[in-house]
C-alpha cells in the first residue's frame, strides 16, 4: 500500500474503530464505513447493504443518492456487482461500465444515472458475507490493488463489529427467553398450588386442569395460570381421560382465597 494512502487509512480505520466502540450501534457503524471509504477513496459515492436473517439484502447506509440508488436497483434487477459479490464472496469492480459486459441491465440503469465505475466488497462474515460495500464512480475509474485493499480492511473492521453484534444479540434474546420460560414456570407452580389447596387434587390434576382450560380456550399454560392465581378463576374439573368437564368451580372471592395466591 503506497503512503500516500496508508496515512487516510490510518485515520480512517481510527475514527471507524470509535463508532465501534458503542454497543448497539451497527447501523451508525455502517455509516460511517461508506463515509470512510469514501474519504479514503476520494470517491463520494458508496453505500452498505446487508442481509437479513433470511439472506435478504437491506440497504442500511449511504453516503449520497447515487450509491443507494444503484444498490437499490441492483436488488430490483437481482443483477450486478453487489450482487455477485454477495453471491461468490469476493471483490467485484468494474473500471469502465460502458465497456462491460456482465450485466446488461444493470449497466444501462448505471449509465442513466451517471455512473460510469464501480467497486463492490463483501463483508465477509463466516462461510458466507453479511453484506456488502459499494463505491460508485461518475467517471471511469481504474481501481488501484490499494484502493480495493484499504476497502477491504474497512469492509473487514465493519464486519466484525456486525458479527460481534450478531453474537450479543443472540446472547440477549436468548437471555430474554430463559427469564420468560422462568416466570412462566413461576405462575404455573402457584396456580397448581392453588388448586391443590382448594380442590385437594393431586399436582398432576391441578396441571391436567390448566393445560385442558388452555387448549379449550385457545390461550396460553401462563395466562391462565396468571388468571387462577390474580384473577379468581377456577377451571372446570376434568375426569382422568381429561376429555369433557365434569364440574365447575366457581371463582373464590379474593378474601377467601387460599394464603399465597
Amino acid at each position: 500500500m503506497t503512503g500516500a494512502m496508508e496515512e487516510p487509512l490510518a485515520r480512517a480505520c481510527s475514527e471507524l474503530a470509535r463508532t465501534m466502540a458503542r454497543p448497539g450501534a451497527l447501523i451508525e457503524v455502517m455509516q460511517d464505513l461508506a463515509l470512510r471509504t469514501s474519504e479514503v477513496l476520494g470517491i463520494p459515492a458508496a453505500a452498505v447493504v446487508l442481509t437479513d436473517s433470511a439472506g435478504t439484502l437491506r440497504p442500511v447506509a449511504a453516503t449520497d443518492a447515487p450509491g443507494a440508488g444503484m444498490v437499490t436497483t441492483e436488488m430490483k434487477l437481482d443483477e450486478g456487482p453487489t450482487i455477485d459479490a454477495l453471491r461468490e464472496g469476493a471483490v467485484v469492480f468494474a473500471d469502465d461500465l460502458e465497456a462491460d459486459e456482465r450485466w446488461p441491465r444493470y449497466v444501462e440503469r448505471a449509465r442513466s444515472a451517471g455512473v460510469e465505475g464501480v467497486l463492490a466488497v463483501p463483508l465477509r462474515l463466516g462461510e458466507r458475507p453479511a453484506g456488502v460495500l459499494t463505491v460508485v464512480a461518475s467517471e471511469p475509474h481504474r481501481w488501484h490493488l490499494t484502493e480495493v485493499a484499504a476497502a477491504e480492511v474497512l469492509a473487514d473492521l465493519a464486519a466484525g463489529y456486525a458479527a460481534h453484534e450478531s453474537a450479543l444479540d443472540h446472547v440477549r434474546r436468548t437471555a430474554e427467553q430463559l427469564q420468560e420460560a422462568l416466570e412462566s414456570r413461576v405462575d404455573i407452580e402457584q396456580a397448581k398450588g392453588v388448586l391443590v389447596g382448594e380442590l385437594g387434587c393431586t399436582i398432576d390434576q391441578a396441571y391436567a386442569m390448566l393445560r385442558d382450560h388452555a387448549r379449550r380456550n385457545n390461550a396460553s399454560l401462563r395466562s391462565v395460570a396468571q388468571a387462577v392465581v390474580h384473577l379468581g378463576l377456577r377451571p372446570p374439573a376434568t375426569s382422568r381421560r381429561g376429555a369433557r368437564p365434569t364440574s365447575r368451580i366457581r371463582p373464590v372471592p379474593p378474601d377467601q382465597r387460599t394464603e399465597g395466591a
